[in-house]
């Protein structure tokens, strides 16, 4: 699938939060107004009342984190700045001490009608950088920024598995297990690119990595650079960098180290979430130079541990993530500080949801059991003659079984095909006690002979 097909998906989810905005300039001023009439007559609708406003209140600040991330993907630095003063504002504003909700109920619906909401609306620079994107379809790690993550790995003095979900070309795991001992796996959903990976890593598989089928817990080492985009679910639109962390996880064997490399503001909530409750000692940093100003991408690096509880480091971690000043730079990454473990199975099972023809001649190739098969199908086309002449009852079986059909050679040359037919006979059995003559068919199996001489042809049967 190409990101052509929902490139502005940052815009549906702006939408989202203006339009959250909007209701929330509706029901505040009326869940107020309730509240004023109830405070002195009715303390139990009163006191629902102060909970419908802290619900409508949580519910517009969490709207705020995720609309900070889409515009940090929009490009549009200005509207996130005053995104964020808004922000703050709102989490000191005094809700419960205020009676009219005027000033920033039209503070918020100015604030919502800046919010773009179709392309014309983007400014020229950030509609082009989020089209060249779009165009883009997958995004390499580049060899400086493997290098430095790969300086952060102590790999084991035996043998390891290390996959790719979405190996591209395999060059970027290719260089990561340089100079180890690697067993390195790979998936890519283009051919081309797949092709291009079988002759760097171990083993590749073609097509869709949610189709493939892969030995779990078998893995030491996940590097995954997944898509950068959006595409349809039975549940409407999924991001994909989301989809790939989920299944990719369990790939894992418990203390294997993840490596994921996504643009910080894809870092939503469900996404450091899943990075919290299964990865211990993790570390984010981000990239420099051209590869941030182009992608903007950032490698968190994590240990999997058994699945915890995890909310209050998930909050940390999302509102850290807002801001990619927040972020240290690759350079700060240490050397040897992650240890790759030792494997505790083997990948029995590794499979790509397509057949890949190249793999399976390459595995005929070296394979005994073809090399014994050929030299048995070599013993079989020898001529051999019978140990003593045939007689009468082993020919009909033989040309019955059309192994004479074909060219007779010899002093008269001719051709023989052998064929059985079904010939029914009636036999007059005699009169039964009630003076009717019965007639019996016998039904049998007849052998016939056609032989073309050089004379003409003959039926023999």
């Amino acid at each position: 699938m190409s990101e052509t097909d929902n490139k502005y998906f940052c815009l549906e989810e702006i939408a989202r939060v203006k339009s959250l905005i909007d209701n929330t300039v509706i029901i505040l001023p009326e869940i107020r107004s309730n509240y004023e009439k109830n405070k002195d007559t009715n303390k139990r609708e009163a006191r629902k009342n102060l909970q419908d406003l802290q619900m409508v209140v949580k519910s517009l600040l969490e709207g705020f984190p995720m609309l900070i991330q889409q515009l940090n993907e929009l490009g549009d630095i200005q509207l996130k700045e005053t995104t964020l003063k808004l922000q703050k504002v709102l989490k000191g504003y005094d809700y419960i001490g205020t009676v009219d909700y005027t000033p920033l109920c039209k503070a918020l619906k100015i604030f919502a009608d800046r919010l773009p909401q179709k392309e014309n609306e983007i400014n020229t620079g950030a509609l082009a950088h989020m089209a060249n994107r779009a165009k883009m379809g997958y995004f390499p790690t580049d060899s400086d920024h493997v290098n430095a993550i790969r300086n952060a790995m102590v790999f084991p003095d035996e043998k390891v598995s290390i996959i790719d979900p979405c190996c591209g070309e395999g060059l970027a795991l290719e260089h990561f297990a340089k100079d180890t001992l690697s067993d390195t796996y790979g998936t890519e959903i283009d051919t081309v690119r797949a092709e291009e990976a079988q002759g760097r890593l171990t083993k590749v598989g073609f097509g869709s990595f949610f189709y493939s089928n892969i030995s779990i817990n078998a893995f030491q080492c996940v590097f995954l650079n997944p898509p950068y985009l959006s595409a349809p679910s039975e549940n409407g639109m999924r991001r994909l960098e989301k989809s790939f962390l989920a299944e990719s996880i369990r790939l894992l064997q418990y203390d294997g180290i993840l490596i994921y490399i996504i643009p910080y503001y894809r870092a939503e909530k469900d996404v450091c979430r899943m990075l919290c409750e299964n990865f211990t000692n993790l570390s984010v940093f981000r990239f420099i130079g051209k590869e941030f100003e182009r992608f903007h991408q950032v490698v968190f690096i994590g240990k999997r541990i058994k699945r915890r509880d995890a909310y209050e480091q998930t909050e940390k971690l999302f509102e850290f993530m807002l801001e990619q000043n927040n972020i240290p730079e690759i350079t700060a990454l240490g050397s040897g500080i992650y240890e790759i473990p030792k494997p505790t199975r083997e990948v029995g099972v590794f499979r790509g949801a397509k057949f890949n023809v190249t793999e399976l001649a390459e595995q005929l190739r070296k394979s005994d059991s073809i090399n014994r098969l050929f030299s048995e199908k070599a013993l079989d086309d020898r001529k051999r003659q019978p140990l003593l002449p045939l007689n009468l009852s082993q020919i009909g079986l033989v040309g019955a079984s059309g192994m004479m059909n074909g060219l007779i050679e010899g002093d008269t040359p001719h051709i023989i095909k052998g064929r059985v037919i079904k010939e029914k006979k009636s036999n007059i059995m005699g009169e039964n006690q009630k003076g009717n003559t019965e007639i019996r068919e016998v039904v049998s199996n007849k052998l016939i002979f056609n032989i073309l001489t050089p004379n003409g042809f003959k039926s023999l049967g």
